[in-house]
């Protein structure tokens, strides 16, 4: 069913918003460290494949302070992929101005450097291929270059309509 928007009723921006906010998208959480080797991290829907061989992935973010900063400027960062035993790590990351590294028992840092969460069963390795301005977001490319950890037992987690959402055989079609 289509229904009729007239210019006066919505804006473009909401009608945008609106359009992909009934979209499904996949939930992960990036951590990296900066050069001072403070930790950041923060949850995104945008996470796509790119490539199989090489492996290579995108995502993106619109804003450029805080840990966003850090991970723009990272050399490699992890991507970890929420699936429903880790839900409560997505909606922590995904508050701006949370403490989200204050708890060390929560976390480990790699060899690397990056910050590993803890509970997460699927978590990737990456380093940047470029990045692409656009508009207020940056868009990424990155390399997968290893698999920290590779469980897919959990159940996926999505991003629809402003929630969490669980993906099981109940939600099969």
């Amino acid at each position: 069913m289509t229904i009729e928007i007239t210019p006066n009723e919505k804006t473009f921006t909401q009608i945008f918003y609106e359009a992909f906010g009934a979209q499904a998208a996949g939930v992960a959480v990036i951590t990296a460290e900066d050069a001072d080797g403070q930790p950041g991290g923060l949850t995104i829907s945008s996470l796509s494949s790119v490539s199989a061989e090489p492996p290579i992935v995108s995502f993106s973010f619109k804003d450029r302070t805080g840990s966003a900063a850090r991970i723009i400027d990272a050399s490699s960062f992890l991507i970890h992929l929420i699936g429903a035993d880790s839900v409560e790590i997505a909606q922590k990351f995904a508050v701006s101005k949370a403490d989200k590294f204050g708890d060390v028992s929560t976390w480990d840092r790699l060899p690397t450097g990056e910050p590993l969460l803890h509970g997460v069963s699927r978590v990737l390795r990456v380093v940047p291929t470029g990045t692409l301005d656009a508009g207020p977001a940056v868009v990424f490319t990155a390399e997968v270059v290893d698999f920290i950890r590779h469980d897919t037992n959990p159940a996926p987690t999505v991003y629809h309509a402003r929630r969490f959402h669980h993906l099981g055989d109940h939600s099969a079609l």
